[in-house]
């Protein structure tokens, strides 16, 4: 039967691209907008659940009336019809829908609303550059779009389930009691303007209470993926006594947090006592007076006293609701600053395919800064032919990274261009372009999965070109070794989070394979051999000028030595170009390239600090 409920909509839907409303009642709106027919339908057995309610608190007093007023011998006559219908709404009717209710409710609704929700969360995020990611903690960034998710589903069930169940339930006793003696409005709507004083009250205290506390949730939550991910900068860093100050400071804020937040609490919970306590006193206490003067049966003290009771659990259910609801309107308005931030790369409307012809690549008057008006590239402007090597040297800051950054759109030149065969680069798909180039990057982070994905991708892979990539980065030796905890071996084996069950040499090898496998026609190499040690840079270097031939390639390097064969060296300094030549073109000329390959030792470039 559940089944019936379990799929009213497709909950990863594809195709939706649009940036998250970034306010809270928006984004509600729109996210769960596939969901409409459920919710109507979870509202109208909402209703329909509360009035049965009413209706059965009514007649439980109209019953003891007639209990009172008739006798034993003629009940059944007289009323055994009306009994049996009563009994079999209460024993089937009433169990029936309110488990439609419950079923629209918790599964046709909350168990599709949270991961439609996060779906499109992360569909957006994913699709945020490179560059975004480093701006922020990547466990944070997933904490909001798990956590977003979960509080849109709250908010909503909230709202549509226990506000809509409440405010019905109250409209139905103001209704029920109107229809019994219009002067027991009197303690109801007492109850009533007090109580709504009591939420106006409360309200803006508990939702500023409780934004404090999110942010600073947030903050220890940073502080713990920051400590974790990066437990061994700290060991280095050393000082434990006071990280450990800084940490306590953290959590205690996040405490106080949640101390000012429990204070809001324990008034409203104490207060609704109070509020509860005279709603009792007043009902049942003015029935009674009533009946005593005849002017209203026994019945009436009866569902006073049932109503008094239900309205005062109701109320306090609704105050939590109201909490609930807050806290998830917090944790979701702080989610949107992250999920709702526009893509700070994104592809044109009408962007087209790249369709690579020979793989010229051409920077003109590129200038980056990341914002800041320094750093980076500064009308950089430079040509590389279709099939030449490029060697890009320079020391830190001179703006290496940032010209393979921007080649792959992680992101986007503040001024001038870059055209691939004379496309712009930011006319095309990111998906298209990043699939005409293969990177690898000095350090060679792969993902926690098998080999195999870390090489070709996630999907169907061709298995005779996987074992030809790992053979061509002599990797079959080590790969044929590995076992994970879960026992699979060779290729199956999953590598730990960032690759962490093998060594600097061994991901940087997986990542040699993953370029050979996707043999793209334009090749970046940001010290690709960096982690190898000397014995397996000599075996993969006859690969390497295998695997450029014929291809464009654009190598950074810091080793001078292994660059010093490449057709061209361009030497950047402050994000310009400050030489180019060959290798011997560039030692005879005696200028920075000759500074820094003297300077060298072992191979490397000197820091900034050696220079003259």
């Amino acid at each position: 039967m559940f089944r019936l409920f379990e799929n009213p909509v497709d909950p990863f839907p594809s195709g939706h691209d649009r940036t998250p409303a970034a306010d809270v009642r928006r984004f509600l709106l729109d996210e769960l907008r596939p969901l409409r027919p459920v919710v109507a339908a979870a509202a109208a057995t909402t209703l329909l659940c509360a009035a049965i309610e009413v209706w059965l608190i009514g007649y439980a007093g109209r019953l003891v009336d007639t209990l009172a007023a008739g006798s034993p011998a003629t009940l059944w006559a007289a009323h055994g019809t009306e009994l049996l219908a009563v009994a079999a709404l209460v024993l089937l009717v009433r169990p029936a829908i309110n488990l439609v209710s419950e079923a629209l409710d918790d599964i046709a609704f909350r168990a599709n609303a949270r991961p439609l929700a996060r779906w499109r969360a992360h569909r957006h995020v994913s699709r945020q550059s490179v560059g975004w990611f480093r701006d922020d903690l990547a466990g944070r960034i997933a904490t909001w779009v798990r956590d977003g998710g979960d509080a849109a589903s709250t908010a909503a069930y909230s709202v549509i389930h226990t506000l809509l169940y409440v405010f019905a339930y109250i409209a139905g006793s103001v209704w029920l009691m109107s229809a019994i003696d219009a002067r027991l409005l009197l303690p109801l709507g007492g109850w009533i303007v007090a109580y709504a004083l009591l939420m106006r009250w409360a309200v803006p205290r508990y939702r500023r209470a409780s934004e404090r506390l999110q942010d600073a949730e947030s903050a220890l939550t940073g502080l713990l993926v920051d400590s974790y991910a990066n437990v061994d900068t700290l060991a280095l860093l050393g000082g434990q006594d006071a990280r450990t100050e800084h940490d306590r400071r953290v959590f205690a804020r996040a405490r106080r947090a949640h101390l000012d937040l429990q204070r809001v609490e324990v008034s409203i919970n104490s207060t609704m006592m109070a509020l509860g306590s005279a709603l009792l006193v007043g009902l049942t206490g003015y029935g009674i007076a009533l009946w005593r003067t005849d002017a209203a049966p026994l019945g009436l003290v009866a569902a006073a006293l049932a109503l008094s009771f239900r309205i005062t659990g109701l109320a306090e259910w609704l105050l939590d609701a109201v909490s609930s609801l807050f806290g998830s309107v917090g944790a979701l308005r702080r989610a949107l600053r992250t999920v709702a931030q526009p893509l700070a790369v994104a592809d044109r409307p009408g962007a087209t395919e790249l369709r690579v012809r020979g793989g010229a690549i051409r920077f003109a008057q590129v200038s980056h800064h990341y914002g800041r008006g320094a750093g980076g590239l500064d009308r950089l402007s430079l040509d590389v032919a279709a099939g030449e090597r490029v060697g890009i040297v320079g020391r830190s800051g001179a703006g290496k990274s940032t010209l393979v950054g921007l080649l792959l759109r992680f992101h986007d030149a503040e001024s001038g261009t870059i055209t691939i065969d004379g496309t712009d680069v930011t006319g095309v798909t990111q998906e298209s372009l990043r699939g005409q180039i293969a990177m690898v990057a000095q350090e060679a982070t792969l993902l926690h999965r098998s080999v195999r994905e870390n090489i070709a991708g996630p999907g169907p892979s061709d298995d005779a070109r996987v074992d030809a990539a790992v053979r061509r980065a002599s990797a079959g030796t080590f790969v044929a070794a590995l076992r994970d905890a879960d026992g699979r071996v060779g290729l199956d084996a999953h590598v730990g989070e960032r690759g962490v069950r093998l060594s600097g040499g061994q991901r940087q090898r997986i990542a040699l394979a993953r370029a050979f496998y996707r043999d793209a026609p334009i090749l970046v190499l940001d010290e690709a051999t960096s982690a190898l040690d000397s014995e397996a840079e000599a075996a993969i270097h006859d690969t390497l000028a295998e695997v450029m031939a014929g291809r464009t390639v654009i190598a950074i390097a810091h080793r001078l030595s292994t660059i010093a064969h490449l057709d061209r060296i361009v030497v950047l300094d402050a994000g310009r170009i400050a030489e180019q030549g060959t290798h011997a073109e560039l030692l005879d000329r005696g200028g920075l390239y000759a500074d820094l390959w003297s300077r060298q030792s072992g191979g490397f470039l000197g820091t900034a600090a050696d220079r003259p």
